[in-house]
């Protein structure tokens, strides 16, 4: 356990759902479990960083409601906060080029978080603007999804998941090639309905110029490495290509709920030791192999699970 260095402490990953429970103390064992993990965490055992997705899903709180839960939370987190998954992504590339070992600063902020209070509104407005994107850009394939046949073998699954992943990864190739071609990048927009975004691709290829400082050479090994090896070794990248190609495979109606997860798992799992989230979402984990590719152990709320990870902190402590 401890990928990370931080004073050798185990990184636990809570989901929204763990710390909702903690602070309403849902039941005896919601309550026996939070009171070892704090102590544990007041032994120095284990830290639990904050996330994004921590923010938007606890502004949809009432305000007193959202502050007392984020206080709750950071200081669990020591402060700390995961990337956001374009600035991991691109510490991630720039870290595996270049062949940098992985620090606590590779995956984590340390910069001085605002007050929640400061920002709730901000946070809620940010929520509308991503419901009613995701919702845009989730119909039309939700429709498509409704009638087609998913009774495949699982043999055919795993072609179409390969297939799915691989497109994403030509997609990559493709505007990285243009890119070198043309020497210049320009962030397109996407279109989601009432609102545009900057392209994905040309995001990450922006800052590896600007913020990494890549010269040709290191974005021609880049692409040499997508050609190669595709994303396998960029963490952030393989996890949200192969969940969302398991939903596309899966036939699996999509929603704003589902595109958090996959942001949170793509985000955080990495650099997790333990991480919590979903029932569905942890079987998606464990069917994928993603728990032993990135050697987290995976944690759901039903009481099989909790009795498990009360048994963890009791011998953490």
């Amino acid at each position: 356990m401890k990928k990370i260095n931080q004073q050798n402490k185990i990184c636990i990953y809570l989901d929204q759902f763990v710390v909702s429970n903690f602070v309403d103390e849902t039941n005896d064992l919601w309550k026996e479990i939070k009171k070892k993990l704090e102590i544990a965490h007041s032994k120095n055992k284990i830290y639990c960083p904050l996330s994004t997705q921590h923010f938007l899903e606890t502004a949809k709180k009432d305000f007193n409601n959202a502050i007392i839960h984020h206080e709750y939370f950071r200081k669990l987190s020591d402060n700390y906060q995961f990337k956001n998954e374009l600035f991991l992504t691109t510490q991630l590339i720039s870290s595996l080029i270049r062949a940098n070992k992985h620090t606590l600063k590779t995956f984590l902020n340390t910069d001085k978080l605002k007050k929640f209070e400061e920002i709730y509104n901000e946070i809620n407005e940010q929520n509308k603007i991503f419901n009613e994107s995701v919702n845009y850009k989730t119909s039309s394939q939700n429709e498509f999804r409704k009638v087609i046949n998913n009774n495949c073998d699982k043999k055919t699954e795993e072609q179409f998941l390969n297939v799915i992943k691989s497109l994403e990864v030509e997609n990559f190739i493709k505007r990285l090639e243009e890119y070198l071609l043309k020497k210049r990048i320009i962030i397109r927009p996407d279109n989601y309905g009432k609102h545009e975004f900057p392209n994905w691709i040309d995001q990450i290829l922006f800052q590896l110029t600007y913020k990494h400082k890549f010269k040709e050479t290191e974005l021609i090994q880049f692409l040499n490495e997508l050609k190669t090896n595709g994303f396998k070794r960029i963490p952030t990248l393989n996890i949200r290509f192969f969940l969302g190609a398991y939903l596309s495979v899966k036939n699996k109606q999509e929603n704003t709920g589902d595109h958090i997860d996959i942001m949170r798992i793509s985000n955080c799992l990495v650099s997790s030791d333990i991480f919590f989230t979903d029932k569905k979402r942890k079987f998606e984990i464990l069917e994928l192999k993603l728990d032993k590719e990135y050697d987290v152990k995976v944690f759901s709320g039903t009481e099989k699970d909790l009795l498990e990870f009360k048994f963890l902190l009791e011998n953490i402590i």
